[in-house]
């Protein structure tokens, strides 16, 4: 369990929510869906929650406080997963019709 207490545990999360972030960039722009400083706010601090839920689980793990990890789980995962579908349907809540690149041109 030292791997969630090392530093590559924490670089290679890190590096995951950058992908994750830029993952979601393309894929809005793809959508067509416009992304406000205010999405991109709300966005930011589910990916904070989310790290510390993530952090909180594994470091409690990693210091074989199993009650500490287990409660937190019990607490932080559905927190984050309702918030995230929360947040996932305010974002696609101003979506712009995506216009198809084969329209009729005679």
């Amino acid at each position: 369990m030292s791997f969630f207490t090392s530093g590559l545990f924490w670089f290679l999360e890190g590096v995951c929510f950058c992908l994750a972030g830029a993952a979601l960039k393309h894929y809005l722009e793809d959508r067509g869906i416009p992304m406000r400083w205010w999405k991109w706010m709300l966005f930011a601090g589910w990916v904070i929650l989310l790290g510390f839920t993530i952090a909180f689980i594994t470091t409690s793990a990693g210091e074989n406080e199993t009650v500490a990890a287990l409660k937190g789980g019990i607490i932080l995962v559905p927190i984050s997963i309702i918030t995230g579908a929360v947040i996932w349907r305010l974002l696609k809540a101003g979506r712009r019709p995506v216009i198809s690149q084969a329209s009729d041109q005679d």
